[in-house]
C-alpha cells in the first residue's frame, strides 16, 4: 500500500513538472497563430487596389503580374501559385517611389524597384540571390489599376470578366495540377492571364502568362500567350457554366483532348492567408 502511494505521488510530481511546459508550448503556438491571423485581418482594407501588370521577358520572368497595393496601410500582396502572398517588405515614398519584396516559388527572393504614379506602376523586377544578395536577372514591368470586375457586364464582342479553372491539389503528391485562366476588364479592354500547374504543351509551369489577341466569336474565346518557345494560340469553347480548352497551333496528332474547365464567378483571388 505504501509502495503504491509512493508511485502515485511520483507520477503526480512528474505530471506537475511536465504540464507547464506542454501548456507553454501550446500557448506559444496558439499565440503565434493568433498574431499571424490578427496581422492578416488588420492588414485587409477597402483602401487597397488590384493592379494587372506585364513583362516582356518570358524566358526569365512571368509576363503577367497580379498585384494588390494598399497605399493607406503601406502593404500589399502578389499572386504566386494560385494565391496571394504578402510582401515581406513594402515602401512607398511621398514622391511615388515604390519598393517591395516577396518570396516566390522555391524560396526565391524577388525585389521590385520603381514608381507608382496616377494608378500606374513602372519599374524593374529582380531575382535576388538569397546568399550573395546579387541580382541574377532583371525584367521591366508595367501595371495599371484594375477597375471593379463586374461579371454581369458582357458587351459583345468583348469578353466579360471571368475565370475558367480545373486547378486542384493532388492527393498523391499534394501538388497543384490543372490550369487557370482569368479575363479582366481594364481601361484598355479585356486582358488576362493563364497559369499551367502541370505540363500541357511545354509551357512554363507555375508561371502566369499574359494573354493577347483576346476575342470572342459565337461562344468561342480565342487568345494567345507569349512563352519562351514563342507565341502560343488557344481557344475556349464556352457555355454559361463551363468551357472546353485546347491549343490551336499544334499538329492534330499532337493535340490533346479538350480539357474541361469550370467557370467561376469570382475573378480576383482572395486576399490574405
Amino acid at each position: 500500500m505504501l509502495k503504491t502511494s509512493s508511485n502515485q505521488r511520483a507520477l503526480c510530481i512528474l505530471i506537475t513538472c511536465i504540464l507547464p511546459f506542454v501548456c507553454a508550448a501550446r500557448t506559444s503556438r496558439t499565440g503565434r497563430a493568433s498574431k499571424a491571423d490578427g496581422k492578416a485581418s488588420s492588414n485587409r482594407s477597402d483602401s487597397g487596389k488590384f493592379f494587372l501588370g506585364s513583362s516582356q521577358d518570358p524566358e526569365h520572368c512571368a509576363n503577367a503580374w497580379l498585384l494588390y497595393l494598399d497605399k493607406e496601410n503601406r502593404n500589399g500582396e502578389i499572386f504566386v501559385v494560385a494565391g496571394m502572398n504578402w510582401f515581406s517588405e513594402f515602401e512607398l515614398a511621398e514622391d511615388g517611389t515604390l519598393t517591395f519584396q516577396w518570396t516566390g516559388l522555391g524560396d526565391k527572393n524577388y525585389r521590385f524597384n520603381g514608381a507608382l504614379k496616377s494608378d500606374e506602376i513602372a519599374g524593374d523586377i529582380q531575382l535576388v540571390d538569397s546568399r550573395s544578395g546579387k541580382t541574377e536577372y532583371l525584367c521591366e514591368m508595367t501595371a495599371s489599376k484594375l477597375p471593379a470586375q463586374d461579371v454581369h457586364v458582357n458587351p459583345e464582342p468583348q469578353v466579360s470578366p471571368s475565370r475558367y479553372s480545373n486547378v486542384y491539389y493532388s492527393d498523391e503528391g499534394g501538388d497543384l495540377v490543372g490550369l487557370d485562366i482569368r479575363f479582366f476588364a481594364t481601361s484598355k479592354g479585356t486582358q488576362g492571364m493563364i497559369v499551367f500547374y502541370g505540363d500541357s504543351w511545354d509551357e512554363p509551369v507555375y508561371t502566369p502568362l499574359a494573354l493577347s489577341q483576346i476575342e470572342m466569336v459565337k461562344g468561342t474565346i480565342r487568345f494567345a500567350a507569349k512563352t519562351p518557345n514563342g507565341v502560343a494560340h488557344y481557344h475556349l469553347l464556352t457555355t454559361p457554366t463551363e468551357a472546353l480548352f485546347n491549343r490551336d497551333d499544334v499538329a492534330q496528332e499532337n493535340r490533346r483532348k479538350d480539357i474541361p474547365l469550370k467557370k467561376h464567378r469570382t475573378v480576383l483571388p482572395a486576399l490574405g492567408p
